[in-house]
Protein backbone atom coordinates (compact mmCIF):
# COMPACT_ATOMS: atom_id res chain seq x y z
CA UNK A 1 0.00 0.00 0.00
CA UNK A 2 1.39 3.42 -0.98
CA UNK A 3 2.43 5.83 1.77
CA UNK A 4 0.12 8.79 2.14
CA UNK A 5 1.56 12.22 1.50
CA UNK A 6 1.45 14.90 4.16
CA UNK A 7 -1.89 16.71 3.96
CA UNK A 8 -0.21 20.13 4.13
CA UNK A 9 2.06 19.13 1.27
CA UNK A 10 -0.94 17.96 -0.76
CA UNK A 11 -2.55 21.40 -0.44
CA UNK A 12 0.77 23.25 -0.82
CA UNK A 13 0.50 24.91 2.59
CA UNK A 14 2.61 25.39 5.68
CA UNK A 15 1.49 24.03 9.04
CA UNK A 16 0.71 27.58 10.13
CA UNK A 17 -1.88 28.06 7.37
CA UNK A 18 -5.10 29.73 8.43
CA UNK A 19 -8.57 28.30 7.91
CA UNK A 20 -9.13 30.76 5.07
CA UNK A 21 -5.86 29.78 3.37
CA UNK A 22 -6.83 26.09 3.57
CA UNK A 23 -10.20 26.80 2.02
CA UNK A 24 -8.72 28.98 -0.74
CA UNK A 25 -6.02 26.43 -1.61
CA UNK A 26 -8.50 23.59 -1.83
CA UNK A 27 -10.92 25.59 -3.97
CA UNK A 28 -8.16 26.39 -6.47
CA UNK A 29 -6.63 22.90 -6.60
CA UNK A 30 -9.99 21.13 -6.77
CA UNK A 31 -10.91 23.03 -9.90
CA UNK A 32 -7.49 22.42 -11.50
CA UNK A 33 -7.48 18.68 -10.81
CA UNK A 34 -11.16 17.86 -11.27
CA UNK A 35 -11.40 14.80 -13.59
CA UNK A 36 -13.95 16.53 -15.81
CA UNK A 37 -11.37 19.23 -16.51
CA UNK A 38 -8.73 16.57 -17.29
CA UNK A 39 -10.59 13.97 -19.42
CA UNK A 40 -7.40 12.38 -20.78
CA UNK A 41 -5.55 12.26 -17.45
CA UNK A 42 -6.27 8.95 -15.71
CA UNK A 43 -4.55 10.12 -12.52
CA UNK A 44 -6.77 13.18 -12.05
CA UNK A 45 -9.41 11.28 -10.11
CA UNK A 46 -6.91 9.98 -7.55
CA UNK A 47 -5.38 13.46 -7.11
CA UNK A 48 -8.81 14.91 -6.57
CA UNK A 49 -9.59 12.28 -3.94
CA UNK A 50 -6.30 13.07 -2.19
CA UNK A 51 -7.03 16.80 -2.20
CA UNK A 52 -10.51 16.28 -0.80
CA UNK A 53 -9.29 13.96 1.92
CA UNK A 54 -6.64 16.51 2.96
CA UNK A 55 -9.16 19.33 3.07
CA UNK A 56 -11.67 17.20 4.95
CA UNK A 57 -9.19 16.72 7.79
CA UNK A 58 -7.50 20.14 7.88
CA UNK A 59 -10.66 22.24 7.54
CA UNK A 60 -12.00 20.98 10.88
CA UNK A 61 -10.24 22.35 13.98
CA UNK A 62 -10.53 19.15 16.03
CA UNK A 63 -9.47 16.73 13.29
CA UNK A 64 -6.61 19.09 12.37
CA UNK A 65 -5.28 19.08 15.95
CA UNK A 66 -5.42 15.29 15.96
CA UNK A 67 -3.57 15.12 12.64
CA UNK A 68 -0.92 17.63 13.81
CA UNK A 69 -0.33 15.42 16.87
CA UNK A 70 -0.50 11.91 15.41
CA UNK A 71 -0.22 12.38 11.63
CA UNK A 72 -1.82 9.59 9.60
CA UNK A 73 -1.68 7.29 12.65
CA UNK A 74 -4.30 9.32 14.48
CA UNK A 75 -6.42 7.11 16.77
CA UNK A 76 -9.84 6.40 15.28
CA UNK A 77 -13.12 6.49 17.13
CA UNK A 78 -15.63 3.66 17.19
CA UNK A 79 -16.95 4.78 13.80
CA UNK A 80 -13.48 4.82 12.27
CA UNK A 81 -13.39 8.62 11.82
CA UNK A 82 -11.36 11.50 13.15
CA UNK A 83 -12.37 12.73 16.62
CA UNK A 84 -15.29 15.12 16.41
CA UNK A 85 -16.93 13.30 13.53
CA UNK A 86 -16.96 14.17 9.84
CA UNK A 87 -16.77 17.97 9.40
CA UNK A 88 -17.86 17.93 5.77
CA UNK A 89 -20.66 15.40 5.70
CA UNK A 90 -18.37 12.56 4.63
CA UNK A 91 -15.80 12.14 1.90
CA UNK A 92 -18.35 10.25 -0.18
CA UNK A 93 -20.70 13.26 -0.11
CA UNK A 94 -18.18 15.75 -1.43
CA UNK A 95 -16.97 13.27 -4.03
CA UNK A 96 -20.54 12.70 -5.19
CA UNK A 97 -21.02 16.45 -5.40
CA UNK A 98 -18.22 16.65 -7.95
CA UNK A 99 -18.89 13.44 -9.88
CA UNK A 100 -22.68 13.64 -10.08
CA UNK A 101 -24.28 10.63 -11.73
CA UNK A 102 -21.29 8.37 -11.09
CA UNK A 103 -22.66 8.09 -7.56
CA UNK A 104 -26.34 8.66 -8.36
CA UNK A 105 -26.44 12.41 -7.71
CA UNK A 106 -26.86 15.46 -9.87
CA UNK A 107 -24.31 17.63 -11.61
CA UNK A 108 -22.16 19.94 -9.49
CA UNK A 109 -21.18 22.61 -11.98
CA UNK A 110 -24.36 23.04 -14.04
CA UNK A 111 -26.45 23.62 -10.95
CA UNK A 112 -29.34 21.65 -12.35
CA UNK A 113 -28.43 17.99 -12.24
CA UNK A 114 -29.97 15.42 -14.49
CA UNK A 115 -33.46 16.32 -15.67
CA UNK A 116 -35.89 14.13 -17.60
CA UNK A 117 -34.13 12.41 -20.47
CA UNK A 118 -34.82 13.30 -24.08
CA UNK A 119 -36.25 10.53 -26.21
CA UNK A 120 -34.01 8.24 -28.23
CA UNK A 121 -33.49 8.86 -31.93
CA UNK A 122 -35.04 6.53 -34.51
CA UNK A 123 -33.59 5.53 -37.87
CA UNK A 124 -34.98 4.09 -41.10
CA UNK A 125 -33.71 3.57 -44.64
CA UNK A 126 -35.37 4.55 -47.90
CA UNK A 127 -34.23 3.55 -51.39
CA UNK A 128 -34.57 5.68 -54.53
CA UNK A 129 -33.30 5.32 -58.07
CA UNK A 130 -30.87 7.72 -59.72
CA UNK A 131 -33.50 9.80 -61.48
CA UNK A 132 -35.51 10.18 -58.25
CA UNK A 133 -32.32 11.30 -56.53
CA UNK A 134 -31.68 13.78 -59.34
CA UNK A 135 -35.06 15.48 -59.44
CA UNK A 136 -36.42 14.72 -55.96
CA UNK A 137 -39.46 12.66 -55.05
CA UNK A 138 -42.00 12.05 -52.33
CA UNK A 139 -41.70 8.74 -50.56
CA UNK A 140 -43.97 7.23 -47.93
CA UNK A 141 -42.10 5.70 -45.02
CA UNK A 142 -43.25 3.72 -42.00
CA UNK A 143 -41.52 4.13 -38.66
CA UNK A 144 -42.08 2.16 -35.47
CA UNK A 145 -41.48 4.31 -32.42
CA UNK A 146 -42.45 4.49 -28.77
CA UNK A 147 -45.03 7.22 -28.20
CA UNK A 148 -46.86 8.61 -25.21
CA UNK A 149 -50.12 6.75 -24.71
CA UNK A 150 -52.98 8.73 -26.27
CA UNK A 151 -55.53 7.33 -23.82
CA UNK A 152 -53.80 8.59 -20.67
CA UNK A 153 -51.59 11.30 -22.27
CA UNK A 154 -48.49 9.43 -21.15
CA UNK A 155 -49.39 9.53 -17.46
CA UNK A 156 -49.93 5.77 -17.19
CA UNK A 157 -53.36 6.04 -15.58
CA UNK A 158 -56.86 7.19 -16.45
CA UNK A 159 -57.32 8.66 -13.00
CA UNK A 160 -54.55 10.43 -11.11
CA UNK A 161 -53.80 13.33 -8.83
CA UNK A 162 -50.92 15.81 -8.61
CA UNK A 163 -47.97 14.44 -6.68
CA UNK A 164 -47.70 16.12 -3.31
CA UNK A 165 -43.95 15.51 -3.08
CA UNK A 166 -42.85 17.33 -6.25
CA UNK A 167 -45.95 19.45 -6.82
CA UNK A 168 -46.40 18.01 -10.31
CA UNK A 169 -42.88 18.83 -11.49
CA UNK A 170 -41.79 15.20 -11.66
CA UNK A 171 -38.45 16.08 -10.06
CA UNK A 172 -37.17 17.25 -6.71
CA UNK A 173 -34.29 19.66 -6.12
CA UNK A 174 -31.92 19.56 -3.20
CA UNK A 175 -29.88 22.62 -2.25
CA UNK A 176 -26.91 22.59 0.12
CA UNK A 177 -23.92 24.78 0.80
CA UNK A 178 -20.30 23.75 0.27
CA UNK A 179 -16.94 25.46 0.25
CA UNK A 180 -17.29 25.90 -3.50
CA UNK A 181 -20.68 27.55 -3.24
CA UNK A 182 -24.26 26.39 -3.47
CA UNK A 183 -24.83 22.89 -4.82
CA UNK A 184 -28.16 22.09 -6.45
CA UNK A 185 -29.06 18.53 -7.44
CA UNK A 186 -32.15 17.48 -9.34
CA UNK A 187 -33.50 13.94 -9.29
CA UNK A 188 -36.64 12.25 -10.51
CA UNK A 189 -39.33 12.23 -7.85
CA UNK A 190 -39.49 8.78 -6.30
CA UNK A 191 -43.08 9.26 -5.15
CA UNK A 192 -44.44 9.50 -8.69
CA UNK A 193 -41.55 7.99 -10.69
CA UNK A 194 -41.00 11.32 -12.40
CA UNK A 195 -44.53 11.53 -13.80
CA UNK A 196 -45.63 14.49 -11.69
CA UNK A 197 -48.87 12.69 -10.90
CA UNK A 198 -49.73 9.75 -8.68
CA UNK A 199 -51.82 7.17 -10.51
CA UNK A 200 -55.10 6.07 -8.93
CA UNK A 201 -56.40 3.91 -11.82
CA UNK A 202 -53.86 2.45 -14.21
CA UNK A 203 -54.42 2.73 -17.97
CA UNK A 204 -55.37 -0.54 -19.71
CA UNK A 205 -54.06 0.65 -23.07
CA UNK A 206 -50.44 1.06 -21.96
CA UNK A 207 -50.67 -1.12 -18.83
CA UNK A 208 -49.54 1.77 -16.69
CA UNK A 209 -46.31 2.46 -18.56
CA UNK A 210 -47.54 5.61 -20.26
CA UNK A 211 -45.90 4.42 -23.50
CA UNK A 212 -47.10 2.43 -26.51
CA UNK A 213 -45.30 1.20 -29.61
CA UNK A 214 -46.81 2.57 -32.80
CA UNK A 215 -46.13 2.29 -36.53
CA UNK A 216 -46.50 5.70 -38.07
CA UNK A 217 -46.72 6.46 -41.79
CA UNK A 218 -45.48 9.77 -43.09
CA UNK A 219 -44.63 11.28 -46.45
CA UNK A 220 -41.01 12.31 -46.86
CA UNK A 221 -39.65 14.69 -49.48
CA UNK A 222 -36.38 13.50 -50.99
CA UNK A 223 -34.52 16.64 -52.17
CA UNK A 224 -33.05 16.79 -55.66
CA UNK A 225 -29.34 16.06 -55.88
CA UNK A 226 -29.17 13.89 -52.77
CA UNK A 227 -26.29 11.42 -52.62
CA UNK A 228 -26.14 7.81 -51.49
CA UNK A 229 -25.80 7.45 -47.72
CA UNK A 230 -26.96 10.95 -46.83
CA UNK A 231 -29.20 11.38 -43.79
CA UNK A 232 -32.34 13.47 -43.52
CA UNK A 233 -33.32 14.58 -40.01
CA UNK A 234 -36.93 14.99 -38.92
CA UNK A 235 -36.94 16.88 -35.65
CA UNK A 236 -39.13 15.28 -33.00
CA UNK A 237 -39.86 12.22 -35.12
CA UNK A 238 -38.12 9.76 -32.80
CA UNK A 239 -39.09 8.00 -29.58
CA UNK A 240 -40.95 9.80 -26.81
CA UNK A 241 -38.84 11.19 -23.97
CA UNK A 242 -39.36 10.95 -20.26
CA UNK A 243 -42.22 13.04 -18.85
CA UNK A 244 -41.41 16.69 -19.44
CA UNK A 245 -38.68 15.96 -21.99
CA UNK A 246 -38.86 16.31 -25.81
CA UNK A 247 -38.88 13.31 -28.16
CA UNK A 248 -35.84 12.23 -30.11
CA UNK A 249 -35.32 12.84 -33.82
CA UNK A 250 -35.91 10.60 -36.81
CA UNK A 251 -32.99 10.03 -39.19
CA UNK A 252 -33.75 8.75 -42.69
CA UNK A 253 -30.79 7.21 -44.51
CA UNK A 254 -31.20 7.55 -48.27
CA UNK A 255 -29.81 4.73 -50.42
CA UNK A 256 -29.47 5.49 -54.14
CA UNK A 257 -29.67 2.41 -56.36
CA UNK A 258 -27.07 1.94 -59.07
CA UNK A 259 -28.25 2.82 -62.56
CA UNK A 260 -27.48 0.33 -65.36
CA UNK A 261 -26.54 3.11 -67.81
CA UNK A 262 -25.31 6.07 -65.78
CA UNK A 263 -22.61 6.03 -63.11
CA UNK A 264 -22.44 8.90 -60.65
CA UNK A 265 -19.22 10.77 -59.95
CA UNK A 266 -20.15 13.56 -57.54
CA UNK A 267 -22.17 16.07 -59.56
CA UNK A 268 -21.19 14.45 -62.87
CA UNK A 269 -22.54 11.34 -64.58
CA UNK A 270 -20.54 8.89 -66.71
CA UNK A 271 -21.89 6.77 -69.54
CA UNK A 272 -19.92 4.08 -71.35
CA UNK A 273 -20.77 4.27 -75.04
CA UNK A 274 -19.83 1.15 -76.99
CA UNK A 275 -19.15 1.50 -80.73
CA UNK A 276 -17.52 -0.98 -83.09
CA UNK A 277 -14.21 -0.40 -84.75
CA UNK A 278 -15.82 0.55 -88.08
CA UNK A 279 -18.06 3.17 -86.44
CA UNK A 280 -15.10 4.59 -84.55
CA UNK A 281 -13.03 4.76 -87.76
CA UNK A 282 -15.71 6.19 -90.07
CA UNK A 283 -17.75 8.18 -87.53
CA UNK A 284 -21.41 7.78 -86.60
CA UNK A 285 -24.30 9.32 -84.70
CA UNK A 286 -25.33 7.56 -81.48
CA UNK A 287 -28.04 8.12 -78.89
CA UNK A 288 -26.85 8.63 -75.32
CA UNK A 289 -29.16 8.08 -72.33
CA UNK A 290 -29.54 11.10 -70.06
CA UNK A 291 -31.66 11.92 -67.02
CA UNK A 292 -34.11 13.68 -69.35
CA UNK A 293 -34.26 10.96 -72.02
CA UNK A 294 -32.09 10.22 -75.05
CA UNK A 295 -29.69 12.73 -76.61
CA UNK A 296 -27.91 12.30 -79.96
CA UNK A 297 -24.12 12.58 -79.97
CA UNK A 298 -21.73 12.63 -82.93
CA UNK A 299 -18.82 10.18 -82.91
CA UNK A 300 -16.23 11.77 -85.15
CA UNK A 301 -14.20 9.67 -87.63
CA UNK A 302 -11.05 8.31 -86.04
CA UNK A 303 -12.41 8.46 -82.48
CA UNK A 304 -10.05 6.57 -80.18
CA UNK A 305 -10.88 4.21 -77.28
CA UNK A 306 -11.26 6.19 -74.06
CA UNK A 307 -12.19 9.44 -75.80
CA UNK A 308 -14.51 11.45 -73.52
CA UNK A 309 -17.33 13.58 -74.85
CA UNK A 310 -18.82 16.08 -72.40
CA UNK A 311 -22.48 17.08 -72.35
CA UNK A 312 -22.66 20.26 -70.32
CA UNK A 313 -25.44 20.54 -67.72
CA UNK A 314 -26.70 16.97 -68.18
CA UNK A 315 -25.37 15.70 -64.84
CA UNK A 316 -26.81 15.73 -61.31
CA UNK A 317 -28.34 18.86 -59.79
CA UNK A 318 -26.21 20.49 -57.12
CA UNK A 319 -27.73 19.77 -53.74
CA UNK A 320 -26.73 23.07 -52.13
CA UNK A 321 -26.39 25.28 -55.15
CA UNK A 322 -27.61 26.11 -58.61
CA UNK A 323 -27.01 24.33 -61.86
CA UNK A 324 -26.04 20.77 -62.69
CA UNK A 325 -22.94 18.78 -63.36
CA UNK A 326 -21.98 17.29 -66.72
CA UNK A 327 -22.55 13.98 -68.46
CA UNK A 328 -19.27 12.42 -69.61
CA UNK A 329 -19.58 9.94 -72.48
CA UNK A 330 -16.60 7.58 -72.58
CA UNK A 331 -16.16 5.87 -75.93
CA UNK A 332 -15.43 2.15 -75.72
CA UNK A 333 -14.31 0.77 -79.10
CA UNK A 334 -15.20 -2.88 -79.56
CA UNK A 335 -12.64 -5.01 -81.40
CA UNK A 336 -14.11 -7.98 -83.34
CA UNK A 337 -13.41 -11.37 -81.76
CA UNK A 338 -15.17 -13.72 -84.21
CA UNK A 339 -14.21 -13.30 -87.87
CA UNK A 340 -15.27 -15.23 -90.92
CA UNK A 341 -12.66 -16.17 -93.47
CA UNK A 342 -13.82 -13.37 -95.75
CA UNK A 343 -13.67 -10.80 -92.94
CA UNK A 344 -10.21 -11.92 -91.96
CA UNK A 345 -9.06 -11.67 -95.57
CA UNK A 346 -10.39 -8.13 -95.85
CA UNK A 347 -8.67 -7.06 -92.63
CA UNK A 348 -5.39 -8.58 -93.79
CA UNK A 349 -5.64 -6.64 -97.04
CA UNK A 350 -6.41 -3.46 -95.07
CA UNK A 351 -3.42 -4.07 -92.84
CA UNK A 352 -1.16 -4.55 -95.83
CA UNK A 353 -2.39 -1.30 -97.34
CA UNK A 354 -1.99 0.70 -94.07
CA UNK A 355 1.12 2.41 -92.88
CA UNK A 356 2.14 4.41 -89.85
CA UNK A 357 0.47 7.49 -91.29
CA UNK A 358 -2.92 5.74 -91.04
CA UNK A 359 -2.75 5.81 -87.25
CA UNK A 360 -1.01 9.16 -86.59
CA UNK A 361 -2.78 11.99 -84.84
CA UNK A 362 -4.49 9.86 -82.19
CA UNK A 363 -4.46 12.69 -79.65
CA UNK A 364 -2.47 11.13 -76.82
CA UNK A 365 -2.37 7.73 -75.12
CA UNK A 366 -5.36 5.80 -73.88
CA UNK A 367 -4.56 6.75 -70.27
CA UNK A 368 -4.25 10.42 -71.22
CA UNK A 369 -7.77 10.29 -72.60
CA UNK A 370 -9.11 8.61 -69.48
CA UNK A 371 -7.43 11.03 -67.12
CA UNK A 372 -10.17 13.61 -67.42
CA UNK A 373 -13.06 11.19 -66.88
CA UNK A 374 -12.83 10.83 -63.09
CA UNK A 375 -12.15 13.76 -60.84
Amino acid sequence: MATKRDYYEVLGLSREASEGEIKKAYRRLARDHHPDANPNDHGAEERFKELTEAYEVLSNAESRRAYDTYGHQVPRGGGGAYPGGDPFGGFQDIFEAFFGDRFGGGSFFDGGGRGPARGADAQVEVEVDLREAAFGTDREIKVQTVKNCAVCDGVGGTESHVCGTCGGAGAVRTVRQSLLGQMVTTQACSACDGRGRVIDVYCDNCRGSGRVSEVESRTLRIPSGIEDGMKLRISGGGHAGEPGAPPGDLYVIVKVKEDPELMRDGEDLIHRMRVNVVEAALGTDVEVPTLNGGSEVRIEPGTQPGTTLRLRGEGMPRLRGRGRGDLKVVVDVMVPTRLTAEQRDLLEKFGAMSGEETYNGTGGTFFDRLRGVFR
